[in-house]
């Protein structure tokens, strides 16, 4: 497995099964330490408490003990993203724009409320520490392509014709109206004054 070069994450090679095995076994401890939601139990002490092995052994699999955590909380935004972007490819031709906004929203909504702020502020910290500047939502860039497609391909008139970097930049302020909310404790976080704060804005910028 392979971590982002943008950071200099990744995990020690190998060939041989065992040591493949011993990275999954630190991999699943790992993330069993993740969904306790608190950055204070995302130590090399516990990780190796947890998963079983010594601490030389994690150092020689992983490189940096915190790289594992930073990678597994990679893919789980890698994964909410993809299925987003699903939900952009499948949208109703025949529908209005507001209605593809909404059903997003909903979907994010639904994520956050699963996600200790915490975590993501722990991620946002320790990236910026590594590579000096963390573009925030850079994450939504992988939406941008599917957006400009269903708004071609829509037959309601009701997104407005964009080019692909003013999508880009959109999506990313969409990403900043449903998230940050829900990272920084704010107490309007997934109310419904929230979500019409968030489809108003995004459809506005979006729409005809």
């Amino acid at each position: 497995m392979t971590m982002p070069d943008k950071a200099n994450i990744k995990f020690a090679a190998t060939k041989q099964d065992r040591s493949n095995q011993t990275l999954e076994d630190i991999l699943e401890a790992a993330s069993n330490l993740l969904e306790q939601a608190d950055p204070e139990l995302l130590t090399s002490r516990l990780l190796a408490a947890k998963s079983g092995y010594s601490l030389g052994t994690l150092n020689k699999r992983l490189i940096s003990v915190e790289n594992v955590f930073i990678w597994l909380i990679e893919q789980g935004q890698k994964k909410y993203i993809k299925e987003a972007t699903q939900i952009i490819e499948d949208f109703d031709l025949e529908a209005p724009l507001h209605v593809l906004v909404e059903t997003l929203i909903d979907k994010f909504f639904t994520v956050m409320e699963k996600i200790n702020p915490k975590v993501i502020r722990y991620y946002e910290h320790r990236m910026a520490l590594k590579i000096g500047f963390y573009e925030d939502y850079d994450r939504a860039d992988a939406m941008v392509k599917p957006f400009l497609a269903a708004a071609r391909k829509n037959l309601t008139n009701t997104f407005r014709e964009l080019n692909e970097s003013e999508m880009q930049l959109i999506l990313r302020s969409a990403l900043c109206f449903v998230e940050r909310p829900f990272i920084y404790d704010n107490p309007i976080a997934g109310t419904m004054e929230h979500r019409r704060i968030a489809v108003e804005n995004i459809v506005r910028m979006l729409g005809r």
